[in-house]
Parts: C-alpha cells; sequence; structure tokens
C-alpha cells in the first residue's frame, strides 16, 4: 500500500474513532454510563458494530476515551482563555463575564455527561485522572481570574469551581434556564467576601493590643 493510499484510511480511521467517542458522551448524557454498549454507541454514531471493538480493547476503555476526548475540548477552550487572560487583554471585571460565558458555551451533553462522569469515575479509580485532571486545570484558570481581582486566597478557587458546578448542576436538574447573570453576580461576590476576609484576617492578625 502506497503512502498516498494509506494517508486517507488514516484520516478515515481517526475520523470513525472520533464519531465514536463523540457517540458515547451523547449516550452517557441521555442515558446514563450503563446506556454504554458497543452495540448502542456504533448505532448512534452510524458505524458498523464491529468498529467499537476494532478500535477499543473494551467499554471501559471506550468510556475512558471518551471521558478523554471531551475532557481536551474542554482544556483546550481554558487554555485559550487562559492566553487571553495572561496577556492583559481583558479587565479583571471582563474576566469574569468571559469565564461565566465558557460556562454557558459548554454544550448541554458535555454538561450531563460531566456529573455522569463524576459519578463513575468515584467507583472507577482508572478514570479519575480525566476528572482530576480537568478539575486541577479548571481550578488552575479560577485562581489566576482570582489573582486579577486581587484574590490570593489558597481556597478561594477550589469554592468557586464548586460554585460554578452547582449552578452547571441546577442547569440540568431544573426545566428553567439558569440566570448567568446570578453566576457572574455570585462570582463577584465571592470575590468581595474573600477580599474582605483576607483584609479583615490581616488586621485580626496585627491587632495585638490589649483588650
Amino acid at each position: 500500500m502506497s503512502e498516498t493510499t494509506s494517508r486517507p484510511m488514516r484520516a478515515r480511521g481517526r475520523a470513525r474513532r472520533e464519531l465514536l467517542l463523540d457517540a458515547t458522551i451523547a449516550i452517557i448524557a441521555e442515558g446514563g454510563i450503563a446506556a454504554v454498549t458497543h452495540r448502542s454507541v456504533a448505532a448512534a454514531a452510524g458505524v458498523p458494530h464491529s468498529s467499537t471493538t476494532y478500535f477499543f480493547d473494551s467499554l471501559d476503555d471506550m468510556i475512558g476515551e471518551a471521558v478523554a476526548h471531551a475532557m481536551a475540548a474542554e482544556l483546550e477552550r481554558l487554555e485559550q482563555f487562559r492566553s487571553v487572560l495572561v496577556s492583559g487583554a481583558n479587565s479583571p471585571g471582563a474576566a469574569i463575564d468571559e469565564f461565566v460565558e465558557i460556562v454557558r458555551s459548554q454544550s448541554q451533553d458535555h454538561t450531563v455527561a460531566q456529573f455522569e462522569i463524576y459519578l463513575f469515575a468515584s467507583r472507577h479509580p482508572a478514570l479519575r485522572v480525566h476528572v482530576e485532571k480537568i478539575l486541577d486545570e479548571t481550578r488552575a484558570l479560577a485562581a489566576a481570574v482570582l489573582q486579577t481581582n486581587g484574590v490570593i486566597d489558597p481556597h478561594a478557587a477550589a469554592a468557586v469551581v464548586a460554585l460554578i458546578d452547582g449552578f452547571a448542576l441546577h442547569r440540568i436538574a431544573r426545566s428553567e434556564e439558569v440566570q448567568f447573570q446570578s453566576l457572574a453576580h455570585a462570582l463577584r461576590a465571592a470575590i468581595v467576601g474573600f477580599v474582605t476576609l483576607a483584609a479583615t484576617s490581616s488586621l485580626g492578625e496585627g491587632d495585638h493590643s490589649p483588650a
């Protein structure tokens, strides 16, 4: 087989593999991890049943790769935002709005799958590495946004990410539309709270005058 012939075949193979990964995430979002089977994924991707066993060693392997695939897309978005943040192109207030936009623009399927995967990974240690990576990257980005707003509390980033995840979870749990202005407002309130807490803590530590 010539190089010119094998190149399109490799491209088709990559495309089919991505179809299977995207189909896996869609199925997780619709029916949970339990709904993921070789047959259901192949049918959703519109490819022969044998494709799943050709590209993946096992069902867990396919789920793990799908998780990594979905997380990679989110990490790329976060990295793009980090680049803008580091460049100083956004003001502190605008950085919060952009961060909220990242949450708002995440697809519903990925949001639902995210929480399904969190629960699944808690029982499957091999998948925790993917979940921990996206959490660590999200917290690092949150810490960068917070620092532009004068917050250096080491606990702040984890708290803010948990706040954002709470909004995202409510977005999929309720039929009403989440008010993302409320999320932006809550993030600003959290920043004010952490800045105030740091200031009052510093005052308390420096006040050694007798009562």
